[in-house]
């Protein structure tokens, strides 16, 4: 059986996640199920929906139960579910009544979906301490170089000029972002299913507006929130979706940045650890950065197969559901893994500022062409202005001498030439900007 890369022992520090991949296997899965089922039995006993005796020994005896998963996979790929052979094994371990009343009025979507609320919450756990760390190390770099000048580039060509600090505050500034609403997530979004066998309670006898409370109380139980039932209704687990591929794709544009940032002609940016290659020495690949693009291209795939298998047949559609438990955990792995990457390229990521200066100043400073017709236009109009500027364009790609001087000589303008060849003196709106962004990224950080 060929190994997956996220879980292949070859792939794992590349495309996977340690941490992130514990949480969501299938011990933890197990573990969580179980978790779910000793909540809703305390929920029960307290409503008086079980005996409260009953409850307790549910409660209890299944604390430390922790069935082989070896051992749950014939039932489960009988079932197409793992909780009723799970169910099966922990009343083996419990005396009746308690094993009558396990599972009571609940059924296994109600026991898989809480469950996977409960690792997506471990999950989140495991992130937001990373991304606080990582937008904290990316505005730092905007604050330290929020005039540092370097072009500003659209559709790959040299634009006008702009500050590294702006750059890395577009890098932060989403992640910083991504983390308040995985916060937000975390807090209002995890919600229980609780539904019974096709979404009414009837079995737990909830209804008349029972159920809702009976979803609450478990779960202030398990530290989710409570909502009615969503069994066909997957808006719950798409908005998880949604906010770990936006994250991935935050990521991936630092990724493709780097990327472009280290190129060998480019040399603007230079990495505190760098990949080798087998036949040439000199080479220092840009590994982290490319898996976190590759990862982001990845999760962005999963997020569209999980948005289509949104629309689920009835009151239960087993192979939609299914669908979500090939593609969910893979998103939060690949995310996790791209946010690990992010955070160790980034952390040693060196700025190359003279360099940055050089592709600035290049081909005769025609970066600052933009500035140069603004200054022009109270002169000359705007249409004069443009046209003095393209002119002058022409004649310093062909003749290599300084736009401005070029300038100077087509025009008898009174403009200030000295600040139109100075990159820093056109750093100040960049650093203006720059300063804007880290001001929301510190009030998002602080709120979290």
């Amino acid at each position: 059986m060929s190994d997956l890369p996220p879980n292949s022992p070859l792939y794992l520090s590349l495309f996977g996640d340690a941490e992130a991949a514990h949480l969501l296997s299938s011990a933890s899965e197990i573990a969580s199920m179980i978790e779910v089922e000793r909540a809703i039995a305390r929920a029960q006993g307290a409503a008086g929906v079980i005996p409260a005796g009953a409850a307790a020994a549910i409660d209890g005896g299944l604390a430390g139960m922790a069935p082989d998963p070896a051992e749950l996979a014939a039932g489960t790929a009988a079932a197409g579910v793992p909780v009723p052979a799970l169910v099966a094994a922990l009343r083996k371990g419990l005396e009746r009544p308690a094993a009558d009343y396990l599972h009571f009025g609940a059924t296994s979507q109600d026991i898989v979906d809480t469950a996977l609320m409960l690792r997506i919450a471990r999950v989140l756990d495991l992130l937001d301490g990373r991304l606080a760390m990582l937008v904290a190390t990316l505005a730092e770099l905007a604050r330290a170089h929020r005039a540092t000048p370097m072009a500003g580039r659209t559709r790959g060509q040299v634009a006008t000029p702009v500050s590294f600090g702006l750059r890395a505050a577009n890098w932060a500034l989403p992640l910083a972002r991504c983390r308040a609403r995985l916060r937000a997530l975390r807090r209002e979004g995890l919600v229980v299913q609780l539904g019974g066998a096709s979404g009414d309670l009837a079995a737990m006898g909830a209804g008349a507006g029972k159920a809702r409370a009976m979803a609450d109380a478990v779960a202030i139980e398990l530290g989710l929130c409570g909502a009615l039932p969503w069994m066909a209704d997957r808006q719950p687990l798409r908005r998880v979706a949604g906010e770990f591929g936006e994250l991935a794709l935050a990521l991936g544009k630092v990724g493709e940045d780097v990327i472009l940032l280290t190129r060998s002609e480019v040399g603007e940016l230079r990495l505190g650890e760098a990949g080798g290659s087998s036949t040439m020495p000199q080479k220092q690949n840009p590994v982290r950065a490319e898996a976190m693009v590759a990862l982001a291209r990845f999760t962005s795939g999963l997020a569209g197969q999980l948005d289509a298998g949104g629309l689920h047949r009835e009151e239960r559609d087993g192979a939609a559901w299914m669908g979500e438990w090939l593609v969910l955990p893979q998103m939060m792995v690949a995310a996790a893994a791209a946010t690990a990457h992010g955070a160790a390229l980034c952390d040693g990521l060196q700025v190359m500022a003279e360099a940055m200066l050089a592709r600035l100043a290049g081909d005769g400073g025609l970066s600052l062409a933009e500035q140069a017709s603004f200054a022009l236009l109270p002169h000359v109009g705007r249409a004069a202005a443009q046209d003095l500027v393209k002119r002058a364009a022409v004649e310093t790609r062909a003749s290599g001498r300084p736009l401005a001087e070029t300038l100077r000589a087509l025009t008898d303008a009174p403009l200030d030439y000295a600040a139109l060849a100075d990159p820093d003196a056109a750093t100040g709106p960049a650093a203006a900007m720059t300063d804007e962004m880290l001001a929301e990224i510190a009030a998002l950080q602080a709120r979290a």
